[in-house]
């Protein structure tokens, strides 16, 4: 089984992008039921879960012949 070896910063740049967006998603009431505003809670799951699913999909990539990387 292969491990892939990214680097950490980018794991932190891609993940602060994705965090902002929705922040910024969220503030302005975009795609959200209900009154518009940041939901703390919400982001803090998504910077902790995104990175760690983004390590398994190149984990996947990695060792699946079929999935161009």
């Amino acid at each position: 089984m292969k491990l892939p070896m990214p680097s950490p910063s980018e794991y932190v740049v891609r993940t602060a992008v994705v965090v902002a967006t929705l922040a910024v998603l969220q503030y302005t009431g975009t795609f959200v039921d209900g009154p518009p505003g940041i939901d703390p809670a919400h982001l803090a799951v998504v910077a902790v879960l995104f990175p760690a699913v983004t390590y398994l999909l190149a984990v996947l990539a990695a060792n699946v012949d079929r999935i161009p990387e």
